[in-house]
């Protein structure tokens, strides 16, 4: 996979980690950005915009280690990958893109519904440029 966040600076509770469930025969990067996919709080890889984000994969889950639980980052500073064309500009709060583990511009009703929100920006890049955010889960960016 590409585009996993890199330099993550734990903030909260060592991250504030929780854990989800996932499924044994997928492989999961360190620093994946993951959404929750079903019920009962099983999460997937993004993989595209408007996904309930809920936090970055803390290890590396392989195909065949039978790990079907695994924790997850709610809380940090990540250098995460602007897909696209559009920039990321400091303060601006940003959402899953439209490829996994990739992040874009939040509109406004995005950030009204929160739960589909990464983070906010801390610093400016272009397209396909990369760029600390902060990243909060459950905070409300309003």
């Amino acid at each position: 996979m590409a585009d996993e966040a890199r330099n993550i600076t734990l903030l909260g509770n060592d991250g504030d980690r929780i854990e989800v469930t996932v499924a044994a025969g997928t492989p999961i990067p360190k620093g994946s950005l993951m959404r929750i996919a079903t019920s009962p709080n099983t999460a997937l890889i993004t993989s595209g915009v408007n996904q309930h984000f809920i936090g970055i994969a803390a290890f590396e889950k392989t195909a065949t280690d039978g790990i079907t639980k695994m924790s997850v980052i709610t809380h940090c500073i990540a250098d995460l990958t602007c897909g696209g064309a559009e920039s990321m500009t400091l303060a601006n709060t940003v959402m899953t893109g439209a490829v996994a583990n990739e992040v874009t511009v939040a509109d406004e009703a995005t950030v009204e519904g929160s739960s589909e929100v990464v983070g906010m920006a801390l610093e400016t890049v272009g397209g396909n440029g990369v760029g600390a955010v902060l990243i909060n889960v459950g905070k409300t960016w309003m």
